[in-house]
């Protein structure tokens, strides 16, 4: 399959802002995020909003099936339980988009998140970021702001699998 552009999710964050009826603001992890920040190119079909996609958006049922079937792209959750201590100070702003502003989970806090995982995709996410990734800001991020999920003996034995 072919990797998602950044373009294509722009236009589907311009499409859902404009036709949303109230302002709502999300958190953007995972792939998409670091697609969005020129460190990953790869397939998804998901952008993965941290905790709950608002409710103003989830209620658009129509909407969101039209956006799915136009861009091959949905909205999906992910628990920021998941993600290093402090993600949201140092998450960043990536623009407004009619009523829907959007932020960006940084790349080092969405590296480390995967590390945690068993899903042979963030596996392989890994393997492709090793190389493009800041290893020092990375390391201190592990020491520093995953003491909590270190703390989970199943997520520590992942990471180390990772």
């Amino acid at each position: 399959m072919d990797a998602v552009k950044p373009e294509t999710v722009l236009q589907f964050f311009r499409e859902l802002g404009r036709r949303i009826q109230r302002p709502s603001r999300v958190e953007v992890g995972g792939s998409i995020a670091l697609i969005l920040q020129n460190v990953l190119s790869r397939h998804t079909d998901d952008i993965d909003v941290v905790n709950e996609v608002p409710a103003e958006i989830r209620s658009e049922h129509a909407l969101l099936h039209e956006l799915a079937t136009s861009f091959g792209l949905r909205l999906s959750q992910f628990q920021s339980q998941y993600l290093p201590t402090g993600w949201e100070a140092r998450r960043s702003s990536f623009g407004r988009f009619g009523q829907l502003v959007i932020h960006l989970i940084d790349p080092s806090d969405v590296f480390v998140g995967k590390l945690f995982s068993a899903r042979r995709k963030d596996r392989d996410d890994l393997r492709a970021l090793a190389g493009r990734m800041d290893k020092q800001a990375v390391s201190k991020r592990l020491r520093t702001s995953a003491g909590t999920l270190l703390a989970e003996p199943q997520l520590a034995e992942q990471a180390r699998e990772n």
